[in-house]
């Protein structure tokens, strides 16, 4: 609001080249409380308005010297525009009614009834003056706060996203921008689910269903960038209205991290397991037969002895089973293209040795060549297989592995009693190591639970590593 002078209260100024008329308003308005200022003419206004600032003009529509439209017209020259009345005499309505489409707050008629009507006119402007004045503070507020906001958006080390539930992307900040190879003007308007946009994984697609139900949902996934290449990403979404908006935080250097230290663990998996099977399973071998060797001379020279070598022949015989079973455990995939084939069919001999019926099924054969997706495929399945028989009781337990165009399925599916609900919605530790294992190789794991029925764990990863 305009300064309201010492006393707090309005200021105005009225301008009216009729003495008498002049003085009848302004000691009015000064009985009502305002601060008020008088001119007869319309040059003496523009001087006092030169430098002073009041809430509200009463102006004369006919000044002698310069009329109310001129006066208006010369302070928006000035950049001093203020609120206005306008004073007319009887005939000249239909000029004042004009005035107020070109901005005048409201008239009043020079008559016997102008004294009456007048404070209640200047008060209903007044009270429109400060309702626009808290809008406009408003406004500005929320101007200032929105700024603020994206300045922090667009200043953010991660990625920031809206999108309306259709698709369309309303916005994005330089972070992902530059994540993804794209321009900021190139973003809006494409779709997050279309190839030649911000293309979503599929994982993202099934996340934006739950948050209809759940308001929210996180998702480790990757984006397609421009160049065609993928980037590893941790996203957070949020539902509000029609739109989602999250954050996408690259993680891509951690994947490539991680995914070092587990094959630098498979390769020393790998080099104890030979170590085992050509080191100390040949010791064992070569002691097996010297033992064997030792009972034929015992028996030859018809000691008692022979008994106690031959025991000693069985128990390497044990040491070199279970010395190739540790070694078999720590390197169970070939390095060829079918070594997941062959490791899953072990394992699902393995499993049915134990009275399971186990069964692993693969026509036509698929070939993964790449040896760390064949690894983690093969843990995999090994974790559903343990928790299939440590807590589902299942009868029976079916190993699948697909080819599937671009990428590679495999399932595991049991008949037992299914995942128990749990009220955290949390996962199972098993569950977030394969979901971890799928993702250093750019699939994702899909559970699939029915009470009493069984479990179908289903994990699908791109045939590219």
């Amino acid at each position: 609001m305009a300064d309201t002078g010492s006393t707090g209260n309005p200021r105005l100024l009225v301008v009216d080249d009729e003495e008498g008329v002049l003085f009848l308003i302004v000691d009015l308005l000064r009985r009502e409380g305002y601060e008020v200022e008088g001119f007869d003419t319309g040059e003496q206004a523009l001087e006092w308005l030169a430098h002073e600032t009041p809430d509200l003009l009463l102006l004369d529509l006919k000044l002698g010297d310069l009329s109310a439209p001129k006066l208006v017209r010369r302070l928006a020259e000035r950049g001093r525009e203020f609120p206005f009345i306008i004073v007319t005499g009887h005939g000249d309505e239909r000029t004042a009614v004009d005035l107020m489409k070109q901005g005048a707050m409201d008239y009043v008629i020079k008559d016997s009834g102008m004294l009456e009507l007048l404070p209640g006119i200047v008060r209903r402007a007044l009270a429109v003056i400060e309702r626009d004045r808290k809008l406009a503070a408003a406004n500005e507020t929320i101007r200032r706060r929105e700024e603020r906001h994206q300045h922090i958006i667009q200043t953010a080390l991660d990625g920031f996203v809206r999108f309306e539930k259709s698709g369309r992307l309303l916005e994005v900040n330089t972070a992902l921008c530059e994540l993804l190879g794209y321009a900021p003007d190139e973003v809006p308007g494409k779709s997050v689910f279309d190839a030649d946009g911000v293309a979503f994984h599929e994982q993202v697609r099934e996340k934006l269903a739950k948050i209809e139900q759940e308001g929210a949902a996180h998702c480790f996934t990757r984006l397609l960038r421009r160049d065609g290449s993928y980037v590893e990403v941790e996203m957070s979404l949020r539902g509000d209205g029609n739109d989602v908006f999250g954050f996408v935080h690259d993680i891509s250097a951690q994947r490539r991290l991680e995914r070092e230290i587990l094959a630098i663990s498979e390769d020393e998996r790998r080099r104890f397991g030979r170590e085992l099977h050509d080191g100390l399973g040949q010791q064992l071998t070569a002691l097996e037969l010297m033992s064997h060797a030792l009972a034929r001379d015992l028996k030859l020279d018809k000691s008692g002895r022979a008994k106690s070598a031959d025991e000693i022949a069985k128990y390497t015989r044990k040491a070199i089973t279970q010395t190739r079973q540790l070694a078999h455990g720590l390197s169970p995939v070939a390095l060829e293209a079918e070594g997941l084939m062959a490791a899953l069919n072990d394992l699902a001999c393995e499993t049915a040795a134990t009275g399971i019926h186990c069964d692993f099924q693969c026509q036509p054969p698929v070939d993964v060549h790449d040896p760390a997706t064949a690894t983690h495929l093969y843990r995999i399945a090994q974790e559903a297989v343990n928790n299939a028989l440590k807590h589902a009781k299942a009868s029976q337990i079916i190993l699948q592995l697909e080819d599937r165009g671009d990428r590679v399925e495999l399932s595991i599916e049991d008949n037992g009693r299914g995942l128990p609900g749990t009220r955290s919605g949390k996962s199972g530790m098993g569950l977030q190591v394969m979901q971890h294992r799928a993702r250093l190789i750019g699939g994702h794991v899909t559970v699939h639970s029915v009470p009493k029925k069984g479990v179908r764990v289903v994990c699908s990863v791109p045939k590219q590593p």
